[in-house]
């Protein structure tokens, strides 16, 4: 019993100690390791159907994670995965796919204390599932541009919120969820897609 408050007595003081010196302005060592867990709001990107209506997929949620790896003074490798359940309006009623992706690249952050801001590129794939297995998925090249901020409470703490677009690479004329015909048609090189979304940050 004596050895468990004795124990309970240290840990209390040493984040104590360090709540203060943050505080304080004392800055802490670095982290090496950044896991992040986010929700956000995804919006953008359409299709023509086979009889030339043109549809776009619904706004809604989407979620995943980031893992970050310090490489320099204030930049970071990248990984990120992402996952939306949308809609698109098909000729014969809504048609429900999920969107994926699957991305690295580098981030680079700046400012002093707890409050940072920065910018991300990155490269990767988005991945078009149709919920009916009739239909095959599709994948494609995708570029991603970031912009946020991000708040430490304490040394392992924090928030961070950002804009992200994406650009994902299509083939003029060609289609997605095909088996025989195609049921959507690309129109065009590529479409855009974006979202806005907040988490939190896990610093080691």
């Amino acid at each position: 019993m004596l050895k468990k408050v004795a124990l309970f007595g240290v840990v209390t003081a040493c984040v104590l100690g360090s709540g203060r010196a943050w505080a304080q302005g004392m800055p802490p060592e670095p982290s090496r390791v950044e896991l992040t867990g986010f929700a956000g709001f995804q919006y953008g990107g359409g299709f023509n159907t086979e009889a030339g209506r043109h549809v776009s997929f619904d706004a809604g949620l989407d979620y995943g994670g980031m893992l970050d790896i310090r490489i320099g003074e204030t930049w970071f490798l990248e990984a990120m995965y992402s996952r939306q359940e949308a809609e698109l309006g098909s000729d014969s009623g809504p048609f429900e796919v999920t969107v994926e992706r699957l991305m690295g690249g580098l981030s680079e952050e700046r400012g002093d204390g707890p409050s940072k801001y920065f910018g991300v590129v990155l490269l990767g794939a988005t991945r078009f599932t149709p919920k009916l297995g009739t239909f095959t998925s599709k994948s494609n090249f995708t570029v991603g541009l970031g912009l946020g901020v991000k708040h430490l409470f304490s040394r392992n703490i924090g928030f961070r919120a950002e804009a992200r677009g994406y650009y994902v690479r299509t083939e003029s004329g060609g289609g997605l969820f095909c088996a025989g015909a195609c049921l959507f048609v690309f129109n065009s090189s590529g479409m855009w897609q974006g979202d806005l979304a907040g988490g939190l940050v896990l610093a080691f």
